[in-house]
């Protein structure tokens, strides 16, 4: 960069960190006091209409000062320095992960408003896959005559609940049969392998306990394949992050769909800072591993978020949460 780029960049730095603490329009003045430089205001003010003519920042009303465009917030974030969490904040994520005792899904739940807390913001949590994941322990409950429900634990403390049907009535007797002869094959394997069934299993089994042994057989390949698990939080503040309801509208229908919001905290390896096209809507979120499978934690704003802030609380956050899921994988 030239020294008149540095300089920029540092005006463009001071004006949306100004933005972001006020909301509202930043003059050449508050600029000139928040930035580094030793320039006149003359200057500052040229900086500033280079910035517009670039497309960085825009001036609602020509009295006014200026806001950063989302094209000024990509540059900003592209170019942001290390921030550290406060000493609250960070006291209070080495607690929850020291003395959290939980299941997975209320762990990861937990999580999620966990990172409310400390961020003031929306955020969500996706659960890693379990397809990878070893079986622990294998029930059946018994639900009618022809219909059984499958509850199978993994290594990692998943519980993952699969209804399944019976071609033919059984019994409580047979049901639990066909659960032992079911376990000894696939507890230690992963889930997604299903159970190693022996060549002759059924050999001298009565046709209730042979289809049970299918059925629950069906029901943990359908249990390896289902979708991810998704734990939104804070979304009664929304109404309180966003002024403007049809920007509200516009997001819950978004997080309403499970598929594009994985899809938007799927960014890049590291942690990733995506930025809505045509909306005020910023995601801020990081990958995590445990099992071989990958998970992600993220938290959505506004544009006008305290970046450093909100990234300090997903790194650290996801920092803890993969070091506490990979204690319980040991």
């Amino acid at each position: 960069m030239t020294l008149l780029e540095d300089r920029r960049s540092e005006v463009l730095r001071a004006l949306v960190e100004e933005h972001i603490k006020t909301g509202e329009p930043v003059s050449s003045r508050a600029v000139l006091e928040r930035s580094r430089l030793s320039v006149s205001g003359a200057t500052i003010r040229n900086d500033l209409a280079a910035l517009e003519h670039e497309g960085l920042v825009l001036q609602p009303h020509t009295s006014a000062g200026r806001v950063p465009t989302a094209a000024g917030y990509r540059y900003y974030v592209d170019h942001l320095g290390p921030g550290r969490l406060r000493h609250a904040a960070q006291e209070r994520v080495s607690s929850f992960f020291g003395d959290v005792h939980l299941e997975l899904s209320k762990l990861l739940r937990a999580t999620s408003d966990l990172l409310v807390e400390i961020t003031d913001l929306p955020s969500v949590v996706v659960a890693p896959g379990v397809a990878r994941e070893n079986v622990r322990a294998v029930h059946i409950v018994q639900v009618s005559s022809d219909q059984i429900l499958l509850v199978a634990v993994t290594e990692g403390g998943r519980v993952i609940q699969q209804r399944g049907r019976v071609r033919v009535p059984v019994t409580p007797l047979e049901i639990e049969e066909a659960q032992q002869i079911v376990s000894e094959s696939v507890v230690g394997q992963a889930l997604a392998d299903g159970p190693n069934l022996p060549e002759g299993f059924d050999e001298g089994l009565s046709e209730p306990i042979r289809e049970a042994v299918l059925a629950i057989t069906d029901c943990l390949h359908l249990a390896g394949s289902t979708g991810t698990e998704m734990f939104l939080g804070g979304t009664q503040r929304m109404a309180q992050v966003w002024q403007d309801l049809s920007t509200v509208q516009r997001i819950l229908e978004i997080m309403e769909r499970e598929a594009e919001v994985i899809s938007l905290l799927a960014g890049a390896p590291g942690t990733s800072i995506q930025l809505g096209e045509g909306l005020d809507m910023a995601v801020v979120s990081k990958a995590y591993e445990s099992g071989g499978e990958a998970g992600s934690v993220g938290v959505i704003g506004p544009m006008r978020m305290n970046y450093k802030r909100v990234i300090s609380a997903v790194e650290e956050v996801t920092r803890e949460l993969e070091e506490q899921m990979g204690n319980r994988t040991d």
